[in-house]
């Protein structure tokens, strides 16, 4: 049985993406609140260079702080933390059950991806309720008529007024958003495989240094037996070289799985930045589809294709990027605060686990 703290590693990557998603949604909500109304907004004027700057004032100029900067924060905090929580428990209940390469006993690019994709596709049917909810409270003022108060009111007033069917929309391009999933973690998995693949060879290199000095004889990298040395008065042969080499590994507990700081802000942040370059459009398709219905509004979208065929034809290939900017301003300490806290928690659930230890 893996090591765990709660009796299930999966259980402990849940916790471990609750406290990140948690943190981060907290932290960052107003730029997020700054995108969503950039990514609504049909107008045909292109982005201007300090329009987040610009946004984040007049929004706490005229709306406040908390009913303006922070409004939707609810829906926002509920969906992130369900979200990384069931993703980070799916997740690592799906890779468990794939079969390792017997080469390197690990899981490859491809693996991590099918696992990214099934895990984001389960996450996202649950938790689209959360982001319409989210996305109509932020693309409204607290005062407009009509807008939500709170998250649970949004609930019933939008299965009061569209049935279900409001529940998911904007469905089609959050599906489309897997694939974002999909490319972070298959890059960010692949990442830290390298950087761990680095460290574990240079500790390899150590202890057969230390070793080939201990004999004073040479030693094979590539082929790890000592070979009895009357002059040292030892003998090694490869089984006896293994099991030293283990035994140096629990007394010295050397871990190169456990990565810096720095290290794993630099792989969440190159990889959220490779994922969201690729996939940005699919979020302008979901707001506008989940945003709520203005009769005053010339624009009306009536499905995924027509969304796409509108953005296009009135605001070119532009359009769907808007809200790029406070996006990346928000996904780069997003991405870092939610991996660095969700590293942080599994390795105290790791340190602390009170389960397979005698494994």
């Amino acid at each position: 049985m893996p090591r765990s703290y709660t009796g299930s590693v999966a259980t402990d990557q849940a916790l471990a993406g609750f406290a990140g998603g948690a943190v981060s949604t907290i932290c960052l909500h107003p730029l997020d609140l700054i995108k969503t109304r950039f990514q609504v907004n049909a107008s045909q004027g292109s982005p201007r260079i300090g329009g987040t700057l610009r946004s984040f004032q007049e929004i706490y100029r005229n709306e406040g702080f908390r009913h303006g900067l922070y409004r939707g924060l609810t829906p926002n905090f509920a969906g992130a933390t369900v979200s990384w929580g069931l993703y980070f428990y799916l997740y690592a209940g799906i890779k468990s059950g794939m079969t390792v390469d017997p080469n390197t006993g690990r899981l490859g690019p491809t693996q991590h991806m099918a696992a990214s994709m099934l895990g984001g596709a389960l996450t996202a049917v649950v938790t689209n309720p959360f982001w319409v909810i989210k996305t109509r409270m932020c693309t409204t003022k607290k005062t407009s008529p009509g807008a939500y108060q709170s998250m649970f009111e949004g609930l019933v007033s939008l299965v009061r007024t569209e049935g279900m069917k409001g529940l998911y929309r904007g469905m089609i391009p959050a599906l489309f958003g897997v694939s974002h999933g999909a490319i972070q973690f298959m890059a960010y998995e692949q990442l830290k495989y390298w950087r761990q693949e680095v460290k574990r060879k240079s500790w390899e290199k150590q202890f057969l240094e230390e070793v080939r000095g201990k004999v004073n004889d040479s030693i094979s990298e590539t082929a790890p037996g000592i070979q009895s040395s009357e002059r040292a008065g030892i003998s090694m042969d490869t089984e006896t070289f293994e099991k030293l080499r283990q035994a140096r590994l629990l007394e010295k507990k050397y871990d190169w799985e456990t990565l810096s700081t720095v290290e794993y802000l630099c792989m969440a942040a190159s990889s959220k930045v490779a994922a969201t370059v690729a996939t940005y459009p699919y979020q302008v398709l979901r707001s506008r589809l989940q945003m709520m219905n203005n009769p005053q509004s010339e624009v009306v979208y009536t499905g995924v294709i027509d969304c796409i065929r509108k953005i296009k034809r009135a605001e070119g290939i532009i359009g769907f990027y808007k809200g790029v900017a406070p996006n990346v301003i928000r996904v780069l300490p997003g991405t870092c605060i939610t991996f660095l806290v969700y590293e942080t928690v599994s390795a105290w659930c790791r340190n602390h686990a009170r389960y397979g230890l005698d494994d």
